[in-house]
């Protein structure tokens, strides 16, 4: 594994002596097949876990200062995703240990089993969720259903995932790890009950995630797209005109431009780590031997989630203040906030997402399509 779980036909005879292999026999030592990988992957683990500790007590620290950010979907989504994230990873370190897994009892590898898969899947139903935000706000505009639902985001997600994924716990006749392989080997009676088993189990659902993600993803970017477009054709002037130049026109509507180009990029950022981290994932367990190179990359792209993760917070338009203030303070400067354009209000970056940053006839017609984060 490292998440990658099958039937392993091919390298456990069916008289249940030593595994085999039909090439050449793969050691069974620390590190097992993936060799010098599992040093990197230690290495992304670690870097997933530090950084997922940072988007929680980031949040805590945040929340603590402006209670508003607490009914932010994507604050809450990608906190949720950085305690999936520290999950997964700390269970992907012992999984890169061959020996460590080799000496587990079978009730061991099951619960282990489950929690990992709970919170792969629990990671792609997050990440779905905020897909269904941008569905239902950008793409829709059924705010009133947004509204409705996305309290319930998180619950639902751990819930449902540790529900569906429960069955590792019972459901085969015998879960052992196999070192010479370095996977699990789900025994059961039937091989294509098993693989149906385990697409019911996981494959399915973490497979309709991508897919959703996928389209969410494209016609979130083609919308934002067209709003940037509208925006860059129009040349309004904020509410006080005549406070303001020409020049001063010019230059705060060229701004205005580069924060939509922004905002376009970081809300399609939400719905593609998924695609990023767990599509081949999913095709390594579709195939029944898989390559070698894919072996690997199933185990080590989905290290990375909290890492993207990470990135993904820091771009988040609800950060962009503190973002901006911590960095006034490093280069030890101190600046007045612009009055209507620029940088945002703390309680404006907390209720909408470009608002300050888009000319007045775009965000006017607009406005519902914004305020999902």
């Amino acid at each position: 594994m490292s998440q990658i779980v099958k039937t392993l036909v091919d390298l456990v005879p069916r008289d249940g002596s030593a595994a085999t292999n039909a090439t050449k026999p793969l050691p069974a030592n620390l590190h097992g097949v993936l060799g010098d990988w599992a040093v990197v992957g230690y290495g992304i683990n670690v870097c997933s876990i530090v950084l997922s500790v940072i988007v929680i007590l980031a949040t805590i620290v945040l929340v603590f200062r402006n209670r508003s950010l607490i009914a932010r979907p994507s604050m809450r989504i990608s906190t949720s995703i950085a305690a999936c994230d520290v999950i997964y990873s700390v269970c992907q370190m012992f999984i890169f240990n061959n020996d460590y897994m080799t000496k587990l009892s079978e009730t061991r590898l099951r619960v282990m089993l489950w929690i990992m898969s709970g919170s792969s899947v629990s990671f792609v139903f997050l990440s779905s969720c905020m897909g269904i935000q941008l569905l239902l706000t950008v793409l829709t505009r059924n705010s009133h259903w947004a509204t409705v639902i996305q309290p319930y985001y998180e619950v639902s997600s751990f819930f449902l995932a540790f529900l569906i994924t429960h069955p590792y716990l019972y459901i085969f006749e015998a879960v052992m790890w196999i070192p010479s392989a370095q996977v699990y080997y789900l025994k059961d009676a039937d091989v294509s009950t098993s693989r149906r088993n385990l697409w019911l189990i996981q494959w399915m659902w973490i497979f309709m995630g991508i897919v959703f993600l996928f389209f969410v993803a494209v016609f979130t970017y083609l919308k934002m797209s067209q709003v940037w477009r509208e925006a860059s054709a129009t040349h309004g002037a904020p509410e006080k005109l005549d406070l303001l130049d020409t020049a001063t026109l010019n230059a705060l509507s060229e701004e205005r431009k580069k924060y939509i180009r922004s905002v376009t990029l970081r809300v399609t950022c939400y719905p593609i780590i998924p695609i990023l981290t767990q599509t081949l994932l999913v095709v390594g367990n579709l195939l029944a031997a898989p390559p070698y190179w894919l072996f690997v990359l199933s185990n080590v792209l989905p290290s990375t989630q909290g890492t993207l993760n990470f990135i993904v917070y820091c771009m988040n338009p609800a950060l962009d203040v503190y973002r901006k203030s911590l960095m006034t303070r490093l280069r030890g400067t101190r600046k007045k906030r612009e009055e209507n354009f620029g940088k945002l209000s703390d309680t404006e970056s907390t209720r909408h997402l470009p608002s300050p940053s888009l000319p007045s006839s775009a965000y006017s017609a607009q406005k519902d399509d914004y305020a999902y984060v």
